[in-house]
């Protein structure tokens, strides 16, 4: 039988808010993983749980099921990506350039979290009654999308970018910075087998570069 002090011992790590948050951390590394890769219906919660190494009663202690874990793993992404963006925000005036480096930084933030761009493409191309859809009590996953419609139509109207359709330019953007995270590793074959590597980044955030400024910069 354990002593009452090694009982106490393992009540105050249970009880530790940095074992709490780390095991939060585990949690949504796998979700994210799992999600991204089978979708929200190709997922249980024991799955996950399996992936952790954890029971499957312990993620009741940080979640109430499946839907409230997913929507917290999307909010960890969008929150991500919007510290990404956070320079669209601050840019007065508005600059091309500042637009093609938030651009390059999202080259290294997909790189270095595919999975989190899988998701995100998933979210954006799922059916409006998908699981995976954000419901109406929660943040838009996509909340990145209104920081750069808000910073398009002020480069706009001040002339740093030229006159297009804005509403038809961000979807043409964003496929173009999430489609090569979310297909890279499984197309090796056409990418090469370090498609995240120094030199892949590298040259990805010119090719991108060069498409922003042939999509946007003033004629």
């Amino acid at each position: 039988m354990p002593s009452r002090s090694t009982t106490q011992r393992k009540l105050r790590v249970a009880d530790d808010p940095a074992t709490h948050e780390g095991s939060r951390a585990r949690i949504h590394a796998a979700a994210l993983s799992l999600f991204a890769r089978y979708g929200y219906e190709g997922v249980s919660l024991q799955r996950i749980a399996d992936e952790v190494g954890l029971h499957k009663s312990s993620l009741f202690h940080h979640y109430s099921g499946k839907a409230e874990l997913l929507a917290d793993v999307r909010r960890g992404v969008e929150q991500r990506v919007l510290e990404r963006t956070r320079p669209l925000q601050t840019d007065d005036p508005p600059r091309l350039s500042t637009l093609q480096g938030v651009v390059a930084s999202l080259v290294d933030h997909f790189s270095d979290e595919p999975e989190a761009a899988r998701l995100l493409l998933a979210t954006m191309l799922a059916p409006y009654d998908s699981e995976l859809r954000p419901n109406a009590t929660e943040d838009d996953v996509l909340a990145f999308y209104g920081t750069v419609l808000t910073w398009m139509e002020r480069a706009r109207r001040l002339g740093a970018i030229r006159h297009v359709n804005i509403r038809q330019a961000i979807p043409n953007l964003v496929g173009l910075v999430l489609f090569y995270p979310t297909v890279a590793s499984d197309m090796v074959d056409l990418v090469g087998k370090e498609p995240f590597s120094p030199r892949a980044r590298e040259l990805r955030k010119q090719e991108l570069a060069r498409l922003v400024e042939a999509m946007l910069a003033p004629e």
